[in-house]
């Protein structure tokens, strides 16, 4: 859930989910990938 709310709200990973469609990725694979990078940003936060 945090990820589809993360794609609505924050313009970097609207961005880069929006980028990842656009070269034909499937919507689940796009929802991973942001789930990862969302991860990746939460670490660098702490």
């Amino acid at each position: 859930m945090s990820a589809r709310s993360a794609i609505q709200h924050n313009p970097i990973l609207k961005t880069f989910y929006e980028s990842l469609r656009a070269r034909g990725k499937s919507y689940h694979v796009c929802l991973v990938a942001v789930m990862r990078k969302l991860l990746t940003l939460m670490h660098c936060v702490l």
